[in-house]
């Protein structure tokens, strides 16, 4: 069993704003394993980069603790600096210097000599393809290259931890592709990984379990597979349709399941798994006749779990209250 990394024990953090207060985040309490990654996926404003600067013991908990190698963070900031790597939104500070130095200044900083900073400068350089930008300054370049700056930033000085909140946010498909590529590697060389997103999809690729967090809750934490066997032991059919005859084939499918997404040429569905093959046989003896392109029948992806997770708490609100 892997040794737990940070434990965040009954954590809450309340903003006070004028005369009220806000909860960022209320009761967490999860535990962080070595060598993992991580997903704490929520929407905007769900309270993940709170928690995040709050393990980085960049602000006080309300109320709780959050240990890392058994400390308490708040008296451990000169370990989290040396080990931990955070991968904000934005390398503010670091705008002036040019895309070369703000790389290997960060390298000095965490220790290395000039020879190994210069030459992992120059390799990270050119990893991320920032070759024909890196004697730019860094509020010159395009947000993309901003923030695969960013990522070299953050990956020199082989850190054990890397924080990295929305890593892939204003890259282009092909460089999206690239950061989850380096992710991977560098989890594989024992380093965790903690990835702040909303990007479900992406995340559900690379992460080995996922916290979801919403309106500053812990909704659930555990492996992508576990997640979807403990919430919905269902299949989902994707029926692709002919533009504008998706409410008709909605109408036709509902008796079979659970519509979850209904657009102007698409229809999908949780149905139970003893109905599948049926629901099969009925639209491949009907496909002529019904205005459908195609259909399929997959196992729910970690979108649809999350969703699922976030109406279920929604309901049990609104039942307590």
């Amino acid at each position: 069993m892997q040794d737990s990394l940070f434990e965040i024990d009954n954590v809450t953090k309340i903003y006070k704003k004028k005369d009220k207060q806000v909860t960022a985040n209320l009761d967490i309490n999860c535990s962080i394993r070595s060598g993992e990654i991580i997903g704490l996926l929520g929407p905007n404003g769900a309270g993940k980069s709170t928690l995040v600067k709050q393990m980085l013991a960049h602000i006080q908990p309300t109320k709780g603790e959050i240990r890392y190698r058994g400390q308490n963070v708040l008296k451990n900031s000169h370990k989290l600096a040396q080990e931990i790597s955070y991968y904000s939104q934005e390398p503010s500070c670091l705008t002036p210097l040019q895309v070369r130095e703000a790389i290997y200044f960060t390298g000095r900083l965490r220790g290395l000599k000039h020879e190994p900073a210069n030459k992992k400068t120059e390799e990270l350089i050119s990893e991320l393809e920032l070759t024909d930008v890196k004697d730019n300054k860094i509020k010159e370049i395009s947000g993309g290259q901003r923030r695969l700056t960013g990522m070299g930033i953050t990956l020199i000085g082989r850190p054990s931890v890397l924080i990295l909140d929305e890593p892939t946010n204003e890259l282009d498909p092909e460089k999206r592709k690239l950061v989850w590529k380096i992710i991977r590697e560098k989890n594989k060389q024992d380093t965790t990984v903690i990835l702040v997103t909303h990007n479900i999809l992406e995340a559900e690729q690379v992460v080995d379990r996922v916290a979801v967090i919403n309106n500053g809750k812990l909704q659930d934490i555990d492996t992508v597979d576990k997640l979807k066997q403990r919430v919905d032991q269902r299949l989902k059919c994707q029926v692709s349709t002919e533009s504008g005859a998706n409410d008709s084939i909605g109408e036709l499918l509902d008796s079979w399941g659970t519509i979850i997404s209904n657009t102007e040429t698409k229809v999908d569905l949780l149905i139970d798994k003893e109905k599948a093959s049926s629901l099969v046989k009925f639209l491949t003896n009907n496909e002529q006749d019904l205005p459908i392109e195609n259909f399929s029948i997959i196992p729910p992806s970690l979108e649809d779990v999350y969703f699922q997770i976030h109406d279920r708490y929604k309901r049990e609100e609104l039942q307590d209250g």
